[in-house]
C-alpha cells in the first residue's frame, strides 16, 4: 500500500480563488486565517482517524509472476495474518484489564475510607495493627464487612517496621477498642455499613450546626 501523501497547501493559490471568488456576488461566506487554512489542510478526516488498523504487511506475489517471489509473498502474507492475530489478541487481553469489579472496587473504597477515618482516634503505635487488619481480610464476597483472622493480622504484622515483635495479647484489645467483634477470639469482624452511616451523620449533623447554630 501507497503511503498517503504529504498534506499540502499553497498561499498563492489560495489568494487567486480567494479573488476569483470576491467578482462573484457575497454570501455568507467564513473568512478564516491563514493558519487555520494550514491546519484544516493536515486535519485528517474522520474516515482515516478511525479507520481499522491495518495489516504491517502485505501480499507481493501480486506484484510479480515469478515462482521465487510468490513463495515470500504467501511468506509475508502467513506472517501479516499472525501478526494480526496476535494484535488482536493483545486487543482482547486489554479490554479484559479494563473491565473493573464494581462491587470489589467500592468495597476496596470503603476499606479505604474506614481505615483513614479512625486513624485519628487511633493510639500511639497502633497504626500498623490497623492496617494490618485490613490487609488480612479473608473474604471478598461481603462488602459490607471486613473479617480477619488474628493469625492473619500477625502475619501481615510481621511485614511491617517493628511489628514483629508485637504479640496476640497485643493485637487484640486494640482490635476489640477499634469496634471489631469476634465470636471466638480467633476471627474478628468490622462492620464498614455502620461505620459509613455514622460519619454520614456525623457531616450531616456538622453541616446544620454549621448552617443553624448549635441549638
Amino acid at each position: 500500500r501507497c503511503p498517503k501523501a504529504e498534506p499540502y497547501f499553497n498561499p498563492q493559490e489560495d489568494e487567486q480563488s480567494t479573488s476569483a471568488r470576491r467578482r462573484v456576488p457575497k454570501t455568507a461566506e467564513e473568512v478564516l486565517s491563514l493558519e487555520q487554512k494550514v491546519v484544516n489542510t493536515a486535519t485528517l478526516s474522520d474516515p482515516e482517524r478511525f479507520s481499522e488498523i491495518p495489516y504491517s504487511m502485505e501480499d507481493a506475489s501480486k506484484t510479480n509472476d515469478c515462482p521465487q517471489n510468490a513463495v515470500a509473498g504467501a511468506k509475508r502474507k502467513h506472517g501479516a495474518f499472525e501478526v494480526d492475530e496476535e494484535l488482536n489478541s493483545t486487543i482482547a487481553e486489554n479490554e479484559v484489564l479494563w473491565r473493573v469489579n464494581f462491587e470489589k472496587f467500592i468495597f476496596c473504597l470503603k476499606k479505604k475510607f474506614c481505615a483513614e477515618r479512625k486513624k485519628p482516634k487511633l493510639k500511639v503505635g497502633t497504626h500498623p495493627i490497623w492496617e494490618s487488619f485490613f490487609e488480612a481480610n479473608l473474604t471478598d464476597k461481603d462488602t459490607n464487612s471486613v473479617t480477619s483472622s488474628i493469625n492473619g493480622v500477625l502475619e501481615k504484622l510481621g511485614q511491617k517496621e517493628g511489628g514483629a515483635l508485637m504479640s496476640i495479647g497485643q493485637i487484640k484489645p486494640v482490635l476489640l477498642d477499634l469496634q471489631c467483634t469476634t465470636s471466638d477470639g480467633e476471627e474478628f469482624t468490622f462492620d464498614l455499613r455502620k461505620m459509613v452511616e455514622a460519619c454520614r451523620n456525623e457531616e450531616i449533623e456538622s453541616l446544620v450546626k454549621k448552617k443553624y447554630g448549635q441549638e
